[in-house]
């Protein structure tokens, strides 16, 4: 058992860690769950340390400049760590940090045993047979069922009374009890109102310290900090990708040029060859600004900042006043209102200013609706679609009180990816579209013209 058993405990811990987490986050309470977390990833970074540190010390480059910064930084994380671990003990339940601070030792002692089972002959006997593996397997499974009714029993108020008498007599001494409690439910109430989407780091953050300034800040702000998160994420992966550009392009360096070539060869297939490559930075970077936010939903404890209609009101309100901008730098102070007017030339044309321009007004004004709306209402929808089947998943073994149910969002997940690629695709095509009404169209034919007869 080496390096490579430590890598394989230290992935096995961290999803088994996170599938604990959030059971203990759905049958107990948030906090005990951010506390078993944390101390897992504590335990776990304390073994990464001591690893690097033995490594140093026993390695081939041993008493070498390089391993002597490597002891350096094993022995300061270890400080920092140990002063980590304090503040937690003082602010975190001391039990639930224990719990998670041995689940690594739990992980290793439960792969080191399999290893050994592994190997023994009855091991071998019993996969032999297909019909004695499959018993084994229900044997595993109904002891597990029972495991997971006999604790999730425990806590309900008939597996003993206890907690809820405790909690009834608590009520009885307290005078101001009962407009207290009748507060707390209203505001319960008022924060549980609406269609619920699924939790996120940053809800479950303002769960845990519900008193807390910073977590309140954090729950208040919660879509603006997805969406700069986001965009500080591009705007990373664009400066690796872009940073040392190669001519045999890597993985990233190949996929960001492929995206940015087809962005440009569609801009400019709708804009045309004089005015399209103006707009493709806005343009492009809007697509995949999107399309980012679309996804980010779908990765487990986040949220799309584009299932919140302040968002993609934002996002229209840019493009419409962008619109105008391009309006007046293109057709001039009379020429965009000639546009509004719809370009009257003849006499008739005149008459109908006056019922052709309320109707080019509200026309450009119903642009931001439609654009935030359509956006807003698809992704939202397309959340609680996922909501509603994991729900449904939960609710189809709830007579077992096993702490998972059947993933029937799975499919529709995939159905996700394609209609967050669509939405943000037909926000663009709008958003360009509109840009080009903006633009001399006299020029575009011309242009046409001249393309078709080359």
């Amino acid at each position: 058992m080496g390096l490579e058993f430590l890598a394989r405990v230290r992935r096995t811990t961290l999803w088994t860690g996170a599938v604990a987490a959030l059971t203990v986050a759905t049958y107990g309470a948030p906090l005990l769950a951010l506390a078993f977390l944390l101390g897992a990833v504590w335990s776990l970074a304390n073994l990464r340390l001591i690893e690097l540190l033995v490594v140093a010390l026993t390695g081939p480059e041993r008493g070498g400049s390089r391993a002597l910064r490597r002891c350096a930084v094993a022995l300061g994380g270890m400080i920092a760590l140990f002063a980590a671990g304090a503040l937690l003990l003082s602010r975190l339940s001391p039990v639930w940090l224990m719990a998670g601070f041995s689940w690594p030792f739990g992980v290793i002692v439960l792969k080191a045993a399999s290893s050994l089972v592994l190997e023994t002959a009855f091991w071998k006997r019993l996969v032999a047979s297909r019909w004695r593996a499959a018993a084994a397997v229900a044997v595993l499974v109904a002891g597990a069922w029972w495991a997971a009714t006999a604790w999730s029993g425990a806590g309900t108020p008939g597996a003993g009374g206890a907690p809820h008498a405790t909690h009834l007599l608590a009520s009885a001494q307290s005078p101001a009890a009962p407009e207290t409690q009748a507060g707390e439910a209203a505001r319960h109430g008022e924060e549980e109102q609406g269609p619920q989407k699924f939790p996120n780091v940053i809800g479950l953050l303002a769960r845990a310290f519900p008193d807390a300034p910073w977590a309140r800040f954090l729950h208040q702000f919660e879509v603006v900090i997805y969406s700069m998160f986001i965009a500080i994420l591009l705007c990373v992966v664009a400066f690796i990708a872009s940073r040392r550009p190669q001519m045999i392009p890597g993985p990233l360096q190949n996929v960001v040029e492929t995206l940015v070539e087809g962005l440009h060869d569609f801009v400019v297939g709708i804009l045309g060859p004089r005015h399209g490559p103006r707009y493709v930075p806005f343009l492009g970077t809007l697509f995949i600004y999107i399309l980012a936010m679309n996804l980010f939903g779908l990765i487990p404890f986040m949220d799309s900042p584009t299932s919140s209609l302040n968002v993609t009101v934002s996002l229209a309100l840019v493009v419409f006043l962008f619109s105008q901008y391009i309006g007046f730098r293109e057709l001039g102070f009379v020429g965009y209102f000639d546009h509004m007017m719809g370009s009257p030339r003849t006499f008739i044309g005149w008459i109908l200013v006056p019922l052709m321009l309320p109707i080019h007004l509200m026309g450009e004004l119903a642009k931001p609706i439609s654009l935030s709306c359509r956006l807003f209402g698809n992704i939202f929808g397309e959340d609680m679609l996922l909501v509603a089947f994991a729900t449904l998943g939960v609710t189809t073994l709830s007579f077992a009180h096993l702490p998972f149910g059947l993933p029937l969002q799975l499919p529709f997940m995939f159905l996700a990816l394609l209609t967050s690629t669509l939405q943000a695709l037909v926000f663009t095509v709008l958003s360009t579209i509109y840009f080009l009404l903006m633009l001399p169209h006299d020029e575009h034919a011309h242009e046409g013209e001249a393309q078709h007869a080359h």
